[in-house]
């Protein structure tokens, strides 16, 4: 009889087990179906460029580890072109923050492939101007002298890669190119390996700022006056790198003349009440919220240029960012509008200037804006 209780009892204690057991289970896979449901990704660049550092920016402000209902998870990526590519193919690849000539040149590139890659990669809003650094030998004073020098363009599909490259050719110089990390270029500049290197990227630059003159370095300048710069402006907007970025580079009061690229929030574009596009829906919700606090220290002093209404030639407005803007958001008034039609014929006409292009318009309707604001 006491045989066959204990069988009984240990029966009873294997199903308890077995039953504990498979409720643990099921409360750990309901943990991990809320973990993954209230986490997006977003790829930066290396990890010191612009780009991860936004990306920093956007978990330290928008995470919440006391109510769990979002978490964002920065990637270090290879910036620029590759990180279209990853936002496009990569599983756990939610957004990217890219530059907004890419689309273009994909498509221009390979169009059998990527002929229609805006209609599954676009934009939750633009963030802001990002320069183009290109520090080199003194030796080299202007990008002329780098005909035939090897010049360094980060890696490969890269903003600074496929910028790096667009510069040089519309300015007619052939270079010798390399794509290796910035680190190693400028270790490889003191010994003459490499002329010069470069970055597209908002400044400042982390990797730039402490770098001194007295190392043998500057930035060559996008000379305004060249030949072919105007080809450079069908691309690019006019900008300049400033003494308070860079003090180690350059002087008091002086700045050296650049061009500059418009980086994106790219965001692939999941059909409607999928779970993948409504958490990101829940993402596009509280980074718009709370934008304030991303203009606020410690964050990059970059976050305070963006205009969130800014809209990207040539990309197609991630739909929730969208209905958020048009909720939220007055559109520019008829005045505001004629007022800037005025500004822009005036300056046309004071310049001579014929033609700006759809980018360049953008560009100065949000400076004007900006102006208009501070005025009232």
């Amino acid at each position: 009889m006491s045989r066959f209780v204990s069988k009984i009892l240990s029966v009873l204690a294997a199903s308890l087990l077995l039953a504990s057991q498979g409720l643990a289970q099921n409360s750990l896979t309901e943990a991990k179906q809320e973990r993954n449901r209230n986490t997006v990704s977003v790829i930066g660049g290396g990890i010191s460029g612009t780009y991860i550092r936004f990306a920093t920016d956007l978990a330290n402000v928008l995470d919440d580890p006391d109510s769990n209902d979002l978490r964002v998870l920065p990637i270090v990526g290879r910036g620029g072109g590759q990180n279209v590519l990853d936002v496009l193919f990569l599983k756990g690849v939610d957004m990217g923050i890219t530059q907004q000539d890419h689309l273009t040149f994909f498509k221009q590139e390979n169009p059998s492939v990527y002929g229609n890659v805006d209609r599954y990669v676009h934009y939750v809003t633009k963030l802001y101007n990002a320069e183009f650094h290109l520090v080199a030998r003194k030796e080299y004073k202007t990008l002329d002298d780098l005909r035939g020098k090897t010049v360094n363009f980060w890696k490969p599909w890269s903003a600074t890669d496929i910028g790096g490259r667009t510069v040089f050719k519309l300015m007619g110089i052939e270079a010798n190119i390399v794509n290796i990390d910035t680190q190693l270029a400028l270790e490889k500049m003191k010994t003459g390996e490499v002329a010069a290197t470069s970055l597209l990227a908002g400044a400042p630059v982390k990797g730039y700022k402490d770098l001194l003159a007295e190392n043998g370095l500057h930035f060559i300048g996008v000379d305004p006056s060249h030949p072919r710069y105007a080809n450079l402006l069908e691309v690019y907007l006019p900008s300049s790198l400033k003494h308070e970025d860079y003090p180690g580079l350059i002087p008091q009061g002086q700045t050296v003349p650049t061009v500059a690229s418009g980086a994106v929030l790219a965001v692939y574009n999941w059909p409607e009440n999928t779970p993948q596009y409504r958490k990101l829906s829940r993402f596009v919700k509280k980074f718009f919220d709370n934008f304030e606090k991303f203009r606020k220290e410690p964050r990059h002093p970059k976050w305070r240029d963006i205009n969130l209404a800014a809209e990207v030639p040539g990309w197609t407005r991630f739909k929730p960012a969208a209905e958020w803007l048009a909720t939220n958001t007055n559109a520019p008034s008829s005045e505001l509008k004629t007022a800037f039609n005025r500004f822009l014929a005036s300056f046309q006409q004071s310049s001579g200037v014929q033609s700006i292009s759809d980018q360049q318009r953008e560009q100065l309707f949000e400076e004007f804006v900006r102006w208009y604001n501070t005025q009232r």
